[in-house]
């Protein structure tokens, strides 16, 4: 709990700093993101995510698989995932580091369950109980392979913290406020954008996969 508290402090002395403008572009893949795809991809999304964002969990688990399957399986599209902690920051940074524990393999379906388990976080009015908090955080492991010794060794680790922090400081500094954030090879994806499915994305990405 010291631990979270110390990062929490750190967090929120960023949250509370000024609002940037969303940054014209950042580095499409960075070492220690994340990645889903082939690295010889010729675009790349990059993805600014809170394991406790509801709108993140709708646009995985409901719009994800569709695009996942048209341009990620295909080799079109690289994924590059990146730490945004958002309210409750507890629950958003333990997830996160769940997440990154496991193996990178194994990351995104660590986010899927994580997601998918959000609503037993809300079933009860007021702060989830630490039993839902902990089989939430335990079903992101199972997904991830981890052991229930290996989850334990993960949050004793300092490290994994300061790497969430570090990773969240860094999408405050390229100007991201909100998630979901996308960018599509380094360029961010307009707001005025009514949804995030795979056809929305279709006109953004299909241009750079005909070299136009």
């Amino acid at each position: 709990m010291k631990r979270l508290s110390r990062f929490l402090l750190t967090l929120l002395v960023a949250i509370a700093a000024p609002a940037m403008a969303l940054a014209q572009t950042v580095e499409p893949v960075r070492p220690g993101d994340r990645t889903l795809g082939a690295e010889t991809a010729p675009v790349t999304l990059t993805v600014y995510l809170s394991t406790t964002c509801s709108h993140c969990a709708d646009w995985h688990t409901r719009d994800f698989p569709a695009f996942k399957a048209r341009y990620v399986d295909t080799g079109k599209v690289r994924v590059a995932f990146r730490d945004l902690p958002t309210q409750p920051q507890e629950l958003a940074v333990a997830g996160a580091v769940m997440a990154r524990c496991a193996p990178e393999e194994k990351y995104d379906a660590v986010l899927d369950a994580l997601f998918r388990g959000q609503a037993q976080l809300r079933a009860q009015p007021g702060p989830p109980s630490q039993q839902a908090v902990v089989g939430w955080l335990a079903a992101g492991g199972v997904a991830g392979g981890l052991t229930r010794d290996q989850m334990n060794a993960c949050f004793a680790n300092e490290a994994a913290f300061t790497e969430v922090q570090a990773r969240a400081e860094q999408s405050f500094a390229d100007g991201v406020n909100g998630t979901p954030s996308f960018f599509i090879n380094g360029e961010p994806v307009p707001d005025t954008m009514a949804s995030r499915d795979v056809a929305a994305f279709e006109p953004l990405i299909q241009p750079l996969l005909d070299g136009r």
